[in-house]
């Protein structure tokens, strides 16, 4: 009898300890990406900027391995407010715990393929709904996938709206002088 115990324990250790080491190695995620498939390493906006002052929302979150750190602000081309998190998802419920607040937010997350129904040139949408019924809205294109170590960059962004480009007033030019191309060159 006391060899049949010791037979399920050492059994069932086994099972766990293969069941975490696959967890570790990724080979299967408790969580269903069902609904959210493109929700991390993607870049989403809420709209195309108008021009270079033209500030709009953002949010990216970022998931390597088990780390899942994310950013979300107001940005143009000369202006950047960025509140940086971490996050965690369980199937579509995405908790976001900000810790220069202390503050907590759950959303629902839903992600959807929407090209007929975005605004040019939109691809994917991003759908938070918060506890109390707020809904925000962002958009993605397919190419604007964050992959490895690669910084966020919005691929084409200047192409599809120029006008967001950055442009200095006419007669003001940036020239460095010799002491600030030195400080630079440090």
């Amino acid at each position: 009898m006391a060899r049949s115990k010791t037979s399920k324990w050492v059994g069932l250790g086994l099972a766990a300890t293969l069941g975490i080491g696959a967890y570790e190695f990724g080979l299967f995620d408790c969580a269903s990406t069902s609904g959210v498939e493109h929700l991390a390493n993607q870049v989403w906006i809420e709209r195309l900027p108008q021009n270079d002052r033209d500030q709009i929302h953002h949010l990216v979150l970022l998931e390597q391995g088990r780390d899942r750190f994310g950013a979300f602000g107001k940005s143009s081309q000369w202006r950047h407010f960025l509140e940086i998190f971490a996050w965690h998802r369980e199937q579509n419920r995405v908790t976001l715990n900000l810790p220069q607040d202390r503050v907590r937010v759950d959303v629902e997350a839903r992600v959807w393929e929407c090209e007929d129904e975005a605004p040019a040139p939109f691809e994917l949408c991003l759908e938070l709904k918060g506890q109390r019924g707020h809904t925000a809205r962002y958009y993605s294109r397919h190419e604007w996938v964050i992959e490895g170590d690669a910084a966020p960059h919005i691929e084409g962004l200047p192409n599809l709206v120029p006008s967001a480009a950055p442009t200095l007033p006419e007669g003001l030019e940036f020239a460095p002088d010799a002491e600030a191309a030195a400080l630079l060159a440090r």
